[in-house]
């Protein structure tokens, strides 16, 4: 099986402590994360993480992730889960949504 290379991006200090205990995994290596979306866009382009796991809150999709779509040079997966209505969402230029929590091992790992 392919190891996932995930960076995180989150805002709720419950977001980043749930997908790190969910993504505890042999498969899975955890490049980096971040709270702030100043520091994201650089250090994604720098670490290139096969997948970017990302906090959806009221405001939507984040911005800058379109930014680093458009600029990327590698086969990037976006995965975004939502606390608040406790939904995952796929961006894999298509897109998916499931309501179980282990779907989201299952998204990173492909």
């Amino acid at each position: 099986m392919t190891v996932r290379r995930v960076f995180v991006i989150w805002k709720n200090p419950l977001f980043y402590e749930s997908a790190r205990l969910l993504l505890k995994h042999p498969d899975v290596v955890w490049v980096g994360a971040a709270q702030d979306m100043s520091a994201v866009h650089e250090e994604i382009l720098k670490l290139q993480p096969d997948t970017i796991l990302f906090e959806r809150t009221a405001a939507g999709f984040p911005a800058d992730l379109m930014d680093i779509l458009q600029a990327e040079t590698w086969d990037v997966r976006l995965i975004g889960l939502s606390l608040e209505d406790n939904k995952i969402n796929l961006f894999q230029r298509e897109h998916q949504t499931v309501v179980e929590a282990g779907d989201l091992l299952q998204f990173v790992l492909g």
